[in-house]
């Protein structure tokens, strides 16, 4: 525990230089406390500190917590701290020290969200509150399926004018990046083995399963064979596999619980999430309201509102596993989108203690589909309510208009406040439930998508995400990497004591003298505004250079090499165009896919491509265009892009910056409209593309080396 006092230690005077306080005892308390409860008090104990000067600043009058000694109603830990902030009494002051909050909940929630597993018995509590909830949910089925004509008027002009039919050649099926309940690597996912009976009709295997038509055909028995070519296999309702409950580390009080897909059912759900995320974002009936690409409206919002207090930030509870299934069916029945939500949906679940059960709820976390349904969810149950509230008849002008006040990133909800108590009542009437320690209404302080703020100044904290080791052996390149990060976000705000420490820290975990550079690039080194440090002048490239380590990602061996059947998928998952690539040299999500409909072109081109995906957006995507002809005749259509450059690990999403979208950037276009003469049969032993058949990239493993860096003029 040494190095973590250490660290909150040096917040505590970054604290006493900018605020002016004397934080001695302050001090004194963390090393003795931290010395007998361990890390739980960091972890566990202050954040609850935090949680009740917030709900203190909302009701206006503070209430200390059991776990520390007080001085009248205020806490003696940060006595001098909340002295700014309540009187004597607990009564919120009148102008109350915004620097003051931010460093309360700077100090208290530093440590909160460390990636470490709970304990086995907060686990188990966890289970049984996974549990508890699919009781609810049952319990609930009558109040969901209750008369309501106003859901029901809204629901039905809302959805079936955003999604009236879907063609299935408009669903491009592809892999996601995640974990599957299979156990399938990212290489052996592309050879599908399993086809649910029930999806066939939405998602007509031959379309989905196979690189082309000729495959598919030979699959069927339509065409002769010499020998037999295998094709997925069927499964009934019965024989359906199960998503798997696993936990990951969220906070030490309570785990994240989500539900691993199966990879074919991933790989359904990616298409339909694509489709989703573009209809909704496009069609006026949504597109001022809810939000799948980027947060920073909502953050701008809730900036505003800390000053004006005129919208209220509402957030939910288990809001994932509180999204009834019958809920969904009634919402949806009027659109062409139900049938397809339906059978891109697991059926049931295997809980980490073995049991299974039969899930109530239309998906947990880890589904494709589960937040861009629960956003429509709510989007459609605040219509409803507003329009109850205010007595109108549902129509498209008046739900419009109404979509002008709403604004819904996930289960970040912002309501005028005026709204605010019939819009909670009406949401948990449908078995979901307000997370009353997250929703603020009453004060200038407002939370939303990552944005803390208190009258108009940012209160945000940073939080460190691996624990410091006392033992400097025990650091790998994921604590390396992630407190590098850490110390660079404490730079950027102007806390550099805390910011020199954990880089002295750093020094010495790897041992060598770490750079320091006003170019982000590869490689570790330290951010600064000033200079760069440690270069060398490269008088071939007539440029200034540095040496730093870097840290690569380890391959696993991953082979579909030799397999026809699963090469063919992932390169023309590789090359083709995808939803949400990138536009060109904007960081914005905003691709748009055109397929021909003339028969002629695809037996010429195939598969229409071209371009690979990025998760980072100062990475361009290219597009170039390939003819086909050379392959058998192939689908209608282009498979998506699931090729996603390594995240390094520890920079974590909590640390990362969303690009803003561009005003009036236009849609990306690309039709495959003439023949290029390219060899298209080099992607597939990766001449050109660097598509990998043999390995993939092991996650949370990498190897180290030291190299130059050229720097940029």
């Amino acid at each position: 525990m040494k190095r973590p006092t250490m660290l909150v230690e040096a917040v505590l005077h970054q604290a006493a230089l900018d605020l002016d306080l004397s934080v001695e005892r302050d001090v004194e308390l963390v090393r003795r406390r931290c010395e007998h409860e361990g890390l739980s008090f960091l972890t566990i104990t202050l954040p609850c500190l935090s949680d009740a000067l917030e709900r203190g600043i909302e009701d206006g009058t503070f209430s200390c917590p059991t776990s520390f000694s007080r001085h009248g109603s205020l806490p003696r830990f940060l006595g001098g701290f909340f002295k700014r902030v309540f009187d004597k009494d607990g009564k919120l002051l009148l102008n109350p020290c915004p620097d003051t909050v931010f460093y309360i909940r700077q100090i208290c929630r530093f440590f909160k969200k460390l990636f470490i597993g709970c304990s086995p018995s907060r686990n188990l509590k966890a289970i049984q509150h996974f549990k508890d909830v699919e009781g609810d949910l049952r319990r609930m089925t009558s109040e969901v399926n209750r008369e309501d004509n106003f859901l029901d008027q809204v629901s039905g002009i809302i959805w079936s004018q955003v999604f009236p039919e879907i063609n299935n050649l408009d669903l491009i099926c592809h892999h996601g990046p995640g974990a599957t309940a299979d156990r399938w690597l990212s290489n052996e996912r592309h050879r599908l083995r399993k086809w649910n009976g029930r999806s066939e009709h939405t998602f007509p295997s031959d379309l989905h399963c196979y690189p082309n038509y000729w495959i598919a055909s030979q699959v069927s028995g339509n065409v002769g064979m010499s020998e037999h070519v295998p094709g997925v296999e069927y499964l009934s309702i019965r024989d359906e596999l199960p998503v798997r409950v696993v936990f990951v580390p969220k906070t030490q009080s309570a785990p994240r619980v989500i539900a691993i897909e199966p990879s074919h059912m991933q790989y359904m759900q990616q298409s339909v999430k694509d489709y989703v995320y573009k209809a909704v974002e496009s069609h006026s009936l949504t597109k001022q309201s809810i939000r799948f690409t980027h947060q920073s409206v909502n953050q701008r919002l809730a900036y505003r509102s800390s000053i004006d207090k005129r919208l209220a930030t509402l957030d939910l509870k288990d809001a994932s596993d509180r999204v009834h299934l019958e809920l969904v069916q009634r919402i949806f029945k009027t659109s062409g989108l139900l049938p397809f939500l339906e059978d891109a949906r697991s059926l049931h679940a295997t809980l980490p203690n073995g049991d299974n059960m039969v899930l109530s709820k239309f998906a947990s976390q880890g589904s494709a589909l589960c937040f861009p349904v629960e956003a429509m969810v709510f989007y459609t149950l605040i219509q409803s309510a507003m329009h109850q509230l205010d007595g109108r008849r549902p129509c498209s002008r008046s739900i419009r208009n109404y979509s002008r006040k709403i604004d819904i990133y996930g289960d970040d909800i912002i309501v005028p406040v005026e709204y605010t108590d019939v819009v909670v009542r009406y949401l948990e009437s449908y078995a979901l439930k307000v997370n009353v320690n997250k929703s603020f209404r009453n004060s200038h302080f407002r939370e939303s998508c990552g944005g803390d703020y208190f009258m108009g100044t940012p209160v945000n904290p940073v939080y460190a995400r691996r624990v410091p080791h006392d033992d400097l052996r025990r650091w790998g390149p994921e604590e390396i990497m992630s407190w590098n990060a850490t110390a660079d976000l404490f730079y950027l705000r102007g806390m550099w004591i805390v910011a020199q420490e954990i880089r002295d820290l750093l020094a010495r975990v790897v041992r060598r003298t770490i750079p320091r550079s006003r170019e982000y690039g590869s490689g570790l080194v330290h951010f600064s505004l000033l200079f760069d440090t440690n270069c060398h002048y490269n008088g071939d490239l007539h440029c200034w250079k540095q040496k730093r380590l870097h840290y690569d990602p380890l391959k696993r061996k991953d082979s579909i090499d030799g397999d026809e059947h699963a090469c063919l998928n992932k390169w023309g998952i590789n090359v083709s165009i995808n939803p949400q690539e990138p536009y060109p040299n904007s960081g914005y999500s905003a691709g748009r896919r055109r397929i021909s409909t003339n028969p002629a072109d695809y037996a010429r081109y195939g598969n229409g491509q071209c371009g690979v995906r990025s998760s980072t957006p100062s990475v361009d995507a290219r597009f170039f265009d390939t003819s086909l002809a050379m392959l058998p005749v192939t689908h209608a259509y282009a498979k998506s892009s699931d090729f996603v450059i390594p995240e390094m690990a520890g920079h974590s999403l909590a640390n990362s910056v969303e690009p803003t979208p561009m005003e009036g950037d236009p849609w990306l276009d690309h039709c495959l409209d003439q023949e290029v003469l390219l060899d298209p049969l080099s992607y597939l032993i990766g001449r050109s593309s660097g598509i990998d058949f043999q390995s993939s990239t092991k996650r949370g493993s990498f190897k180290s080396k030291c190299r130059w860096t050229s720097l940029a003029g």
